[in-house]
């Protein structure tokens, strides 16, 4: 009796994803499968370039709440506005 070394992952992609997927995969001649388990271990290298996610502290969940609050009176500063009254390129 031979035991099954791999498992099956089932997804579902909207068309326009699965189409530009196939668009790239192919570019590359690979198959489905292949493109598949590549992005796989991409993702799982990057993930594991990231250090683990911390809880806030009362005051940085405390900050965000009052910089929401500015942000929905309009009291905020573009980064591109910042950047050109501190005299930074801007993109």
């Amino acid at each position: 009796m031979t035991t099954r070394t791999k498992k099956t992952i089932t997804t579902m992609l909207p068309p326009e994803e699965l189409a530009e997927f196939d668009r790239v995969r192919e570019r590359q001649s690979l198959s489905r499968s292949q493109a598949l388990r590549e992005a796989i271990r991409w993702y799982i290298g990057a993930m594991r370039s990231l250090s683990p996610a911390e809880n806030p502290s009362p005051q940085e969940v405390e900050a965000m709440r009052r910089g929401k609050e500015q942000i929905g009176r309009g009291e905020y500063v573009r980064l591109e506005d910042l950047q050109r009254e501190l005299g930074l390129p801007t993109k």
